[in-house]
């Protein structure tokens, strides 16, 4: 556990990485491997300690994912024993990891070369009707909320790949979420939203709203992605967009092939910062949820973008932004 963060750029904070939920999985094989430690380097996933800070990611929204089983099963044990997870590596790290609940605990992580690990749930499954759960949950650290994954929630309807989209956006219950989160002070993502969904939030929430992990739908036209009437949209409300790095959302043809340019990666940045300027677009990788880029391959690569970004002419401000600042200025507006 030595090192410390690359700061030949401004220190990354990924609006969305899987990295807890791959962790505590075994490496097929015979006899499989035990499951990665998330402070030791290793050439499986995308993230970890070593790999974070040669790589310059200061930290992330650390996402709380449930599989359908286990959101049918028992979706509150399990994002627990997620939570549970992420603390035990902080309580392992010797202060290089740290459970983050303000921007300063975020800054001052930077500051001493510890990741920065902000909860966040990808779906609202762990929380009823009642929003009794909520309250609870955001005690212990949370911080970022999507209402749904690509399955519907009892709130909302997310964007299933191959299946026709739901026509209906929030459910009442959806309503008093978005509420509830903007009392609380949790920032509400739209990633995974359906269009109803999206402009209903859009209308409901009076605090800054993100994308956390998507991508350009006028480069690639993937479901997951969000057309420029939405970009114009989540800026208008003081919010940010976090370029998602999986190959099928950053490819026109949206294939799953690792043959995929760093300069595609750029482009969509590029879209974003030419239609609603460079306050609004940031890092959302889906490091260690999906499949990315040969060129960067994990972690250890972001540098490669910083420097394409750089290539560009964007400058040092744009930089800063980018890479951390546009996050943690709504987080500074939501987190009250």
């Amino acid at each position: 556990m030595t090192g410390t963060l690359n700061r030949e750029f401004p220190p990354i904070f990924d609006g969305h990485e899987d990295f807890i939920t791959q962790v505590r999985m075994r490496t097929p094989g015979f006899p499989p491997k035990p499951p990665r430690d998330f402070l030791v380097e290793s050439e499986e996933g995308h993230v970890d300690l070593p790999r974070a800070l040669r790589g310059g990611l200061g930290g992330c929204f650390t996402s709380i994912y449930l599989t359908d089983e286990r959101a049918e099963m028992n979706a509150v044990g399990y994002a627990m024993r997620e939570m549970d997870d992420v603390f035990t590596i902080a309580d392992r790290s010797d202060g290089r990891f740290r459970v983050c609940r303000t921007v300063a605990e975020v800054r001052d992580a930077f500051a001493a070369s510890a990741f920065a690990s902000v909860f966040m749930f990808e779906g609202a499954d762990p929380i009823s009707w009642s929003l009794k759960e909520l309250r609870v949950f955001y005690e212990a650290g949370l911080r970022c909320l999507a209402p749904t994954w690509s399955r519907s929630t009892i709130f909302a309807h997310g964007v299933s790949f191959g299946d026709a989209l739901p026509a209906t956006g929030l459910t009442p219950p959806g309503r008093r979420l978005v509420a509830e989160c903007n009392r609380l002070g949790i920032i509400l993502d739209v990633s995974h939203l359906n269009p109803a969904g999206f402009w209903d939030l859009v209308a409901e929430s009076h605090d800054p709203i993100i994308a956390s992990h998507s991508s350009v739908k006028a480069i690639s036209p993937h479901v997951r992605n969000l057309d420029d009437e939405q970009i114009r949209a989540i800026a208008k409300t003081g919010g940010a967009i976090g370029i998602n790095f999986a190959n099928m959302f950053l490819r026109p043809d949206m294939k799953r092939d690792s043959d995929t340019p760093v300069d595609l990666v750029v482009q969509h940045f590029a879209h974003v910062l030419n239609l609603v300027g460079d306050e609004h677009v940031a890092f959302g990788t889906d490091f260690d949820g999906t499949d990315v880029p040969g060129a960067i391959k994990d972690a250890a690569g972001l540098p490669l973008v910083c420097s394409a970004l750089k290539a560009r002419g964007y400058s040092e401000t744009s930089l800063e932004r980018i890479c951390n600042g546009n996050f943690l200025r709504v987080a500074e507006e939501v987190w009250k």
